[in-house]
């Protein structure tokens, strides 16, 4: 005679299948969710080596001027200015903006945001563009930071040029020719720096 098993023993076994083949999912979603990661491909993936060597640095080697102002560091905020600049970076960490899902179009936002406190001649033109360099370099892993800067340099009217920050309080409209335009300039400053060929070096001649 064929023997049953108790429907405790019965239950105890549904229970045990269904948490494997729960986990089984859990698995292939896993799986797939790294695979599509993986093969996330950013604008600038397109971006050769050669192409960056050929990048040349002659319009960004002035950072006191007009155009582009970038301070060296912040040694020279003291007091109230300090202060006010240590408000305004405080703010730059809630930034919508500045956590944009794509990689090159986030690098781009910064900048963005960089070249509308040039072009409005606020009272930090220079430090922000400093602070968000420093920003980049510690969050990008370096090589896909380059790869970023150089798309921005080569291909300044491709992604989206951020013309206004009304969150950070920059809600005039910039022109976005003029965006694009001094953006890829700072991706210049900022490319140039990654690779050691900016600052210039001073004639010691």
């Amino acid at each position: 005679m064929e023997k049953t098993r108790p429907p405790v023993q019965l239950e105890t076994i549904m229970i045990t299948d269904r948490i494997l083949l729960h986990s089984a999912w859990l698995s292939i979603a896993a799986m797939l969710l790294l695979s599509l990661q993986a093969g996330a491909s950013e604008p600038f993936d397109s971006i050769t080596e050669k192409q960056i060597e050929e990048i040349t640095y002659e319009d960004a080697m002035e950072d006191m001027g007009f155009v582009t102002p970038l301070a060296p560091n912040l040694e020279h905020l003291q007091d109230d200015r300090r202060k006010n600049f240590d408000e305004l970076v405080e703010k730059l960490d809630k930034w919508d903006a500045g956590n944009d899902a794509s990689l090159a179009q986030k690098v781009r936002n910064w900048l963005c945001l960089a070249t509308l406190g040039d072009l409005s001649h606020g009272e930090f033109e220079g430090e922000v563009p400093y602070a968000i360099f420093e920003r980049l370099k510690k969050d990008v892993p370096k090589a896909q930071l380059i790869k970023a800067a150089a798309w921005i340099v080569l291909k300044p009217d491709e992604g989206k040029a951020l013309i206004s920050a009304p969150d950070l309080g920059a809600e005039g409209e910039s022109n976005e020719g003029l965006v694009r335009e001094r953006s890829a300039l700072y991706a210049k400053k900022l490319l140039g720096r990654l690779l050691g060929k900016l600052p210039p070096k001073e004639d010691t001649k």
